[in-house]
This record gives C-alpha cells, sequence and structure tokens, in this order.
C-alpha cells in the first residue's frame, strides 16, 4: 500500500512540474487587435489566426501567450517584435522565401488571400470590361486602385479603408467594390446578412499566400510548424468558412503588361541594382531598365504605382506631358533633384540627387518619354 502511494504521489509531482514546465514555456505569438477576419483583441470571435494559433498551441503542449501589436505597420512590426525575441511566430506574413533577406523563415502556405469586385448581387463577369461605365470604389494606394488607373472607362471613387468602399456599395453609391477579399467575406457575413457577391480577380499583384513567421535561428519551430500545417488543413478550412473567406467567381485582369512587371523578386532587383551590370545598361538609355530602376531599385513605384500607373492624377506619371507640356521634362529634373516639401497628393517627394546617379536617372526619365499618354 506505502508503495502505491509512494508512486502515486511521485506521478502527482511530475505532472504538476511538466504543468509549471509549459506555463513557463508559453507559445508566444504577434497578432494584431484589431484586424478582422484574421484577429481580435476582444469579442466572442477572436479571428481565423487567433483561433487557429490556439490549436498550435494545444498540438506543441504549451500555452498560448498573445503579444497584441498592430501590423499594418509592416515590416517594422516584425523587426519590432518578431525580430527582437518579443514573440517567436508571427501570423500572417507573406509566404515569400527569403522574406526580410534571411532574417524570417515562414512555414505555410496558410491561407490564399487577395482582392476582390464586390458586388450587391450575384453578377456574373466575364472580364474586366464588363465593369466599363460603372463607378468602383477603391482603397488609396493599393495595388487595386492602381489597377483601376489603367481603365479610362471606369470611374473611380476612392477612400480610405475597405469598410467606407463596402458601405458605399451598400448604399448604392457605387456599382462595386474592389477591396480585400477577406476584409469583405467578414462584412458580408456580419454586417450585410450574406447579400454580397464576391469576384475574385487573377493577375500581378492581386492574389498572395500567407504563413507564419519565425526568426532565423528558430529553425526547429519553423519545421514543426511545418509538419503540422497538413494535418491542420481541416481545422483551416473549417475556420475560413467562418470567417466568411471563400469567393463565388473568379476572373483573370493582366491590368500590368508583361512588359512592365519586373523580373525576379524586388530583392533580387535591389540586390541587382548595386552591380555593374544594371548601371551599364542605365547607361545606354534602355527604357526596361529605366522601369526596373523605378519599379524595383528605388521603389519609386511605392507612391507612383507600377508602371508610374497611380490612380489619382498628380502622381500619375504617365500624364506628365499633358500637365507640364514640352517642358514636362524640366520639371522631372527640377523635382527628382530637389524633391518637394509640398504636392498636390499631399506627399512629400523626396530628393534623389545624393541617392541616384545621373545615368541613372536619365534611364528613368528616358522610359518615362516612353509610356506618356494624351487624355
Amino acid at each position: 500500500m506505502m508503495r502505491v502511494l509512494i508512486a502515486a504521489t511521485a506521478a502527482v509531482v511530475l505532472l504538476a512540474g511538466a504543468v509549471e514546465r509549459a506555463a513557463a514555456n508559453p507559445f508566444r505569438v504577434c497578432l494584431d487587435p484589431e484586424n478582422p477576419p484574421f484577429s481580435m483583441a476582444e469579442g466572442e470571435q477572436r479571428g481565423i489566426y487567433f483561433d487557429l494559433a490556439t490549436r498550435i498551441a494545444e498540438r506543441l503542449g504549451r500555452p498560448l501567450e498573445v503579444v497584441w501589436w498592430p501590423t499594418a505597420i509592416g515590416k517594422r512590426a516584425i523587426r519590432l517584435k518578431l525580430l527582437s525575441g518579443e514573440c517567436e511566430a508571427m501570423m500572417g506574413v507573406p509566404f515569400v522565401k527569403g522574406l526580410m533577406g534571411p532574417k524570417v523563415k515562414v512555414a505555410g502556405p496558410l491561407l490564399d488571400l487577395g482582392y476582390a469586385f464586390v458586388f450587391r448581387e450575384e453578377t456574373p463577369i466575364r472580364d474586366i470590361g464588363d465593369l466599363a461605365g460603372r463607378r468602383v470604389a477603391v482603397v488609396f494606394n493599393t495595388s487595386a486602385a492602381n489597377a483601376l488607373a489603367t481603365r479610362d472607362d471606369i470611374e473611380i471613387v476612392t477612400v480610405r479603408e475597405p469598410e467606407a468602399a463596402l458601405e458605399l456599395l451598400l448604399d448604392e453609391r457605387v456599382d462595386a467594390a474592389f477591396v480585400w477579399d477577406a476584409v469583405a467575406g467578414w462584412y458580408d457575413r456580419t454586417r450585410a446578412r450574406g447579400k454580397l457577391y464576391l469576384v475574385g480577380v487573377e493577375g500581378p499583384r492581386m492574389r498572395w499566400q500567407s504563413a507564419i513567421g519565425v526568426a532565423r535561428g528558430n529553425e526547429a519551430l519553423r519545421d514543426r510548424l511545418q509538419e503540422m500545417l497538413p494535418d491542420l488543413a481541416l481545422d483551416i478550412d473549417y475556420l475560413s468558412k467562418l470567417y466568411g473567406l471563400g469567393l463565388d467567381a473568379t476572373v483573370r485582369w493582366d491590368w500590368l503588361a508583361a512588359a512592365a512587371a519586373p523580373s525576379g523578386s524586388d530583392d533580387d532587383l535591389r540586390r541587382g541594382g548595386k552591380e555593374p551590370g544594371l548601371r551599364r545598361a542605365a547607361l545606354s538609355g534602355d527604357t526596361e531598365q529605366g522601369r526596373r530602376l523605378f519599379d524595383a531599385v528605388f521603389g519609386c513605384a511605392h507612391c507612383h504605382g507600377p508602371g508610374a500607373v497611380a490612380p489619382d492624377r498628380p502622381r500619375d506619371l504617365r500624364r506628365m506631358r499633358d500637365r507640364y507640356g514640352a517642358k514636362w521634362p524640366e520639371v522631372y529634373w527640377r523635382t527628382v533633384l530637389e524633391g518637394r516639401t509640398r504636392t498636390r497628393s499631399g506627399l512629400v517627394m523626396p530628393a534623389w540627387k545624393d541617392a541616384a546617379s545621373r545615368e541613372e536617372l536619365s534611364a528613368i526619365l528616358a522610359w518615362l518619354d516612353s509610356i506618356q499618354r494624351s487624355e
């Protein structure tokens, strides 16, 4: 009897020790506190990434500890929280190998996400031409807005948040909204009562896959997470439906011509920009190299849009000849060399005289000259 009691006591002690060790080693995950349908700090439903992180923690045998931090600041959030070690995993990073160079390792993919045209009722469209003459709401300074800017036959209504675009749609003030599909699906489920019809868009910069990011040096955790994903497939499918993810139809839109799309990743092009080969090509006035310098090496596309296609006219550099006439090259040189602290769009244009060579800026000018268009 005494032996049984001793064995039972030892088992309790071992179990208590295991529980204590698990509590001392929580699975620390970074999540955005206000990013429905992905994660929410409050409410009955906490978001697909929160629920998925809970399931992962259970499989790891560790309690979940959430580090709430806004992810809208992108790579800065990764640096401040994930790379600093404050959290050991970040849900929803892009499923891209070499994210932030070798600093972030990813396990995935988790979700397939992207932009969708949203309508008040079932509206099958065969191609983008079916939207000619319609009013479409879109979020300012997004790939969706840049894509719409290539169409002169669509009336663009810009807003700052996707929810604002969807509200305009429900109020019948626009014919469609062109927004992030996950946001539209959640809005449809929670506010529109299933009335909306989503048409996903396949095309350049229109769709991405998400993943779980871990810091370099924690490859063991990344590998463990990657091993889990097949077993979590049913959970991911269930949670996707629960939070409104899904499309009613899809349409293909090659809005960015192949010649205007940079080859290779942005990081590859940035590295290439420091190589003599790319600089020699720029010296030749090759318009294709000018486009690469603009789109990826110097990051001009961040404000002016890929291919210099921007949704608002002050930043749409295809229309410089229309705005400034024959003197537009002079305006170009004055602006890129000295910068502008006041612009019609309200953004600051930095000076590039110390960041780019005259030859590189000339290559960009040659490319811009080749894409000028008239009203």
